[in-house]
């Protein structure tokens, strides 16, 4: 299998010296477990899924976080494929999700669900996960990305998203002195495309009702937490407000 990769590695080493911390290698954020959670609580996605850009996701940790591993113990996950570009991340795949080719070898899927780089590779896999869905596409972007750029303009017209979520600010990662938290200059949202929805919806969501929020990866809840809220929500125990 050739693996063609994203982005070139960079290393990450916060030090408090003063010297500037660097994006992680390959783009890699970890998601927060209220990614996730909130997005069932709102689409209670369903069948095959698949994860493009897993990361650690299919891993289960003591500290919450991924999708995949959300998602795998979601009871409506009739079954789930997953990807990453980067071969040391433990994958069903390690192909580049920006590239059509290699969605013609994912399997068939009904739903796509997937954090993505952001900058100019969220567009190409976004597209690509569309093209490849049946039902549809959840992805949590930049909420900039609602903004008709050349990549996206003609995307974006004629498949405009069903549902946008507008999350609070998650710290991804240090500051570029590697001492405090920091967000970035646009917070995330969680973009749906439905093939099957008639109408469009905009949702704010304050912190206040976010079950399980938390700020930074320091203050994750647990993994086995995190597992209860996802149960709590199949069995219509959290209601949205």
């Amino acid at each position: 299998m050739i693996v063609t990769r994203l982005l070139t590695p960079q290393p990450y080493s916060p030090k408090s010296t003063g010297e500037n911390v660097g994006r992680h290698p390959l783009n890699f954020y970890e998601s927060p477990s209220w990614f996730i959670t909130e997005l069932l609580r709102h689409v209670p996605l369903s069948g095959v899924i698949g994860e493009p850009c897993v990361g650690h996701g299919a891993f289960v940790s003591d500290v919450a976080g991924g999708i995949a591993s959300l998602l795998s113990v979601w009871p409506y996950t009739k079954q789930m494929w997953t990807n990453d570009i980067d071969p040391h991340k433990a994958a069903d795949y390690q192909m580049d999700a920006t590239l059509a080719e290699s969605w013609k070898k994912f399997p068939e899927c009904d739903w796509i669900c997937t954090n993505p780089p952001y900058a100019e590779f969220a567009a190409p896999i976004i597209k690509n996960a569309y093209r490849k869905a049946r039902v549809g596409v959840a992805a949590f972007l930049l909420t900039s990305f609602l903004e008709p750029c050349d990549d996206r303009a003609d995307f974006l017209q004629q498949h405009p998203p069903s549902l946008v979520l507008i999350l609070p600010r998650f710290c991804f990662r240090k500051d570029k002195r590697g001492t405090r938290w920091a967000t970035d200059n646009v917070t995330i949202s969680c973009f749906v495309w439905d093939k099957r929805a008639t109408t469009q919806r905009i949702i704010v969501r304050p912190k206040s009702e976010i079950i399980g929020f938390y700020k930074n990866p320091e203050q994750a809840i647990s993994q086995e937490r995190a597992e209860e809220i996802v149960r709590a929500i199949a069995k219509g125990e959290l209601c949205n407000n």
